[in-house]
C-alpha cells in the first residue's frame, strides 16, 4: 500500500484529507449530521425510514447512497439496490465482528438508502460543487448524517480526480468510493469486491472519530538512529483495514473511541476529539538499577516523505531535555505534538532517545499514546528509560 497525506482548500476553508492508493481501490471518507427525535419518522419521496437511534444496545445509522450519472446509466437500479443491500450487509457484519474482545458498547447497524439513490454529474472530485458538495445539497441533513458517493467511471487526475481520504463537510460524513487506477480510466469499475466493502469499514471508522494508524508506521529502514520498526496496535485503521474478515480487529484505542462518539453528530471529530482528549503532560524519567540518574533526552520526529512513501525519523531532534535527579516534565503535550490551532496539523511520532554516558535507549511516543492516556484520565503520561 502507497499513502500520502493532502490539505484541500473547501468553500474558503482548509481540510484535512488524508489519500491514500491501494493499487486499485481508493476510497474517501468523513464525518456527521443530526436526526430527528426518536418518535419522529421523516418521509422521503416513497420511502418510509426509521430514524437514526441509540436504544442502548444498538445504534442505528441510516446513509444516503450517492451515484455518479454515468454509472447509473450503465446499470439497472434494480441491479445497484440488490448489490448496495447486500455490501452492506458485509460491511455491517465486518464492523461489528471486529470487536473481538466484545468491548463496543452497541451492536452498529448502516442502513443503505437503496430505494432513493441520489445521481449526480460532473467529476468526483473534493471542494466547491464537487461531488461532496453536491450530494450534501440534495441531502435532508437534518436527517441524515452520512452520505456515501459511489464513482464507478475514474476520469484522471487532469479531470479533477485524484482519490481521496477522511474529512469532514462541516459536520456531514461522506465517504467517496472511487478507483484511481489510470489501467481502469474511463472504464467501468466494479465497487462491489471485497476490498471496496473492507475499504468502507476502515471510513466507517473515520466517521465515528478514528484516526488512520498507519501514518504512525515507521519502517527499520527509515530510522537511522536505532534501525527499529515501529507498529501501532493491530487494528482496521492500521495495515490490516483490508485483510480477510476473520483478521479483521477493532483495536482497544479504537473502539474506546468509537464508544465515545456513539451516535453523535459533530464537526471535527478526529482531529478535535484527539485535541480535547490529550494527555496534559508528560514525565520523563531515567533510572537505572530502580534508582534516578541523570540523562539528556532527544526527541527526533517522524515527517512523511514523499520520495519514500513512508514517514521517515529525522537525524536533528526537535526537543532536547536534560533530566535533573532522574526527571523531566513537558508540562503542554499538546504543544509538543500539535503545531498550529489545525489540530491535523500535528506530528504523529518521535524517536525519543536518552543518553547517560556512553549508553543509549531509545522509546517510541505517538499521538495516538497521548489520545487514549487522556482518555484513560491519565493526564500525565510517563516516559521511563530504564539503564
Amino acid at each position: 500500500m502507497i499513502r500520502t497525506k493532502k490539505k484541500i482548500a473547501v468553500s474558503g476553508q482548509l481540510e484535512e484529507r488524508l489519500v491514500f492508493f491501494l493499487f486499485i481501490l481508493l476510497i474517501m471518507g468523513g464525518c456527521s449530521s443530526s436526526s430527528p427525535s426518536d418518535n419522529d419518522i421523516l418521509v422521503s419521496k416513497d420511502t418510509r425510514y426509521l430514524p437514526d437511534y441509540d436504544n442502548g444496545d444498538t445504534i442505528y445509522i441510516n446513509v444516503k447512497i450517492a451515484i455518479d450519472e454515468r454509472g447509473w446509466n450503465s446499470k439497472t437500479p434494480d441491479y445497484f439496490k440488490t448489490e448496495l443491500t447486500k455490501q452492506w450487509q458485509q460491511i455491517n457484519a465486518r464492523f461489528n465482528n471486529s470487536d473481538r474482545k466484545k468491548l463496543l458498547k452497541r451492536t452498529y447497524v448502516f442502513q443503505p438508502d437503496v430505494n432513493d439513490i441520489i445521481v449526480y454529474s460532473g467529476c468526483s472530485y473534493w471542494g466547491e460543487n464537487g461531488a461532496n458538495e453536491k450530494v450534501i445539497k440534495q441531502m435532508d441533513t437534518t436527517f441524515f448524517k452520512l452520505g456515501v458517493i459511489y464513482d464507478f467511471f475514474y476520469e484522471g487526475a487532469e479531470a479533477g480526480e485524484y482519490g481521496g481520504g477522511c474529512g469532514d463537510d462541516r459536520g456531514i460524513g461522506t465517504i467517496l468510493v472511487i478507483n484511481g487506477s489510470e489501467d481502469f480510466k474511463n472504464k467501468y469499475n466494479d465497487h462491489f469486491g471485497v476490498y471496496t466493502y473492507r475499504a468502507i469499514t476502515h471510513e466507517l471508522g473515520h466517521f465515528r472519530g478514528v484516526t488512520d494508524l498507519y501514518i504512525d508506521v515507521i519502517e527499520a529502514a527509515n530510522n537511522p538512529l536505532s534501525q527499529e520498526k515501529f507498529m501501532p496496535d493491530h487494528c482496521l485503521m492500521n495495515d490490516f483495514c483490508y485483510t480477510p474478515d476473520e483478521e479483521s480487529y477493532w483495536s482497544d484505542y479504537a473502539v474506546k473511541i468509537i464508544n465515545k462518539v456513539g451516535n453523535q453528530k459533530k464537526a471535527g471529530l478526529i482531529n478535535d476529539l484527539m485535541y480535547e482528549d490529550f494527555a496534559d503532560r508528560m514525565l520523563i524519567t531515567a533510572t537505572k538499577n530502580g534508582d534516578p540518574i541523570d540523562a539528556q533526552v532527544k526527541l527526533y520526529p517522524a515527517e512523511y516523505d514523499h520520495t519514500k512513501w513512508s514517514s521517515v525519523i529525522k537525524e536533528t531532534p526537535l526537543f532536547v531535555y536534560s533530566l535533573t535527579n532522574g526527571q523531566f516534565q513537558v508540562n503542554d503535550l499538546r504543544k509538543l505534538f500539535f503545531r498550529s490551532d489545525n489540530h491535523w496539523d500535528r506530528y504523529h511520532v518521535f524517536l525519543s532517545e536518552a543518553t547517560v554516558g556512553n549508553e543509549k535507549r531509545y522509546l517510541w511516543i505517538a499521538d495516538y499514546m497521548m489520545h487514549e492516556s487522556g482518555m484513560d484520565e491519565k493526564k500525565t503520561y510517563e516516559l521511563n528509560f530504564n539503564f
